[in-house]
């Protein structure tokens, strides 16, 4: 009886210092979730151990590409990255586009790592000047020349609707606070040296490469240069950004982009001249980086590019067999 009874005894205390354990150390998983729900935009790996899905062979995909590439009379640049692994497919991926507007994304990234800092704050107001005033694209620039925006409102306008104006006051503010020498783009450069992209010989940051641009939306996927809550953010914008005439346009209602585009159109000067669409693609399990640039002035024509190498990478991505 007296056995038994230790027995009991021992099992329950056993049981009790389980049950102790548990509430002190609660299951990851628990805190897992709740973290890729806080941040939906960023890297499940980052939380999760293990929660994508590994495909393993890449080589009919790259097929596939080079083979469409190589049939247009146009130049066009394409990366890939497949960013469970980090295995990546490039197509004439370190050739040199003009960067457009896709600039207006390290520029951002500097006014939030400035905010991070307490430099700058989203409610501060800005003073648009005239030489701030672009027509090319937004429409802040119909607020006139002594009206005010906020940070805040700067960025998503820069982010979402890639307003020109918004742009530019944004980046003298964030080039004024950084005391960068006259002409010099410090807002841009900071996050090149960041993450180990070259500039010209000059300095200057006028041409990117598909690879390249990819590891700025690496970074913030990642979250490497800015916090959880401001990569997400960032992320956040791009998805909702209102141009659809490129990569995002046939992955319309199946997956989520988080992609910014930029066009360029300078006759007779055709290194000045581009279309490209860069983001993140969050299909379930399979989220990848896809960059197109494409070196043509013709929008129907590099449009229709874009979103057929776009629809090429979906379907691939959609229907590979996982490696576990």
């Amino acid at each position: 009886m007296k056995k038994i009874f230790i027995a009991v005894f021992v099992v329950s205390l056993l049981i009790n210092l389980a049950l102790g354990f548990k509430s002190l150390y609660p299951k990851r998983e628990t805190k897992d979730e709740e973290m890729t729900q806080q941040f939906p935009y960023l890297a499940k790996r980052i939380f999760i151990e293990q929660p994508n899905d590994v495909i393993i062979n890449f080589i009919p995909l790259r097929s596939n590409i080079r083979e469409y590439i190589a049939g247009k009379k146009d130049k066009i640049g394409f990366y890939f990255e497949y960013l469970p692994t980090g295995i990546g497919v490039g197509v004439n991926d370190r050739e040199l586009f003009f960067r457009a507007s896709l600039i207006k994304v390290p520029t951002v990234m500097s006014a939030y790592e400035l905010i991070e800092q307490g430099m700058l704050g989203k409610g501060d107001e800005l003073i648009i000047e005239e030489h701030h005033l672009d027509k090319t694209y937004g429409s802040l620039w119909k607020r006139g020349a002594a009206s005010k925006v906020t940070v805040e409102e700067a960025i998503r306008l820069a982010i979402i609707e890639s307003d020109n104006t918004a742009y530019e006051v944004l980046s003298e503010k964030v080039n004024d606070l950084l005391n960068a020498d006259v002409g010099k783009e410090k807002d841009v450069d900071d996050v090149y040296d960041y993450l180990d992209i070259p500039t010209d010989s000059d300095g200057l940051t006028q041409d990117i490469t598909p690879r390249n641009y990819s590891s700025i939306l690496r970074s913030l996927f990642f979250s490497a240069f800015l916090s959880y809550n401001d990569s997400n953010e960032l992320l956040w914008l791009l998805s909702q950004s209102n141009y659809t005439e490129g990569i995002a346009k046939p992955l319309l209602g199946k997956v989520q982009v988080a992609h910014k585009f930029g066009i360029r159109n300078l006759e007779p000067d055709e290194s000045l001249t581009v279309h490209s669409d860069c983001g993140v693609i969050y299909y379930p399990k399979r989220p990848y980086l896809l960059c197109v640039m494409v070196g043509s002035g013709d929008k129907e024509i590099t449009g229709k590019y874009m979103q057929e190498i776009s629809d090429i990478v979906y379907k691939f991505i959609s229907t590979a067999k996982g490696g576990n």
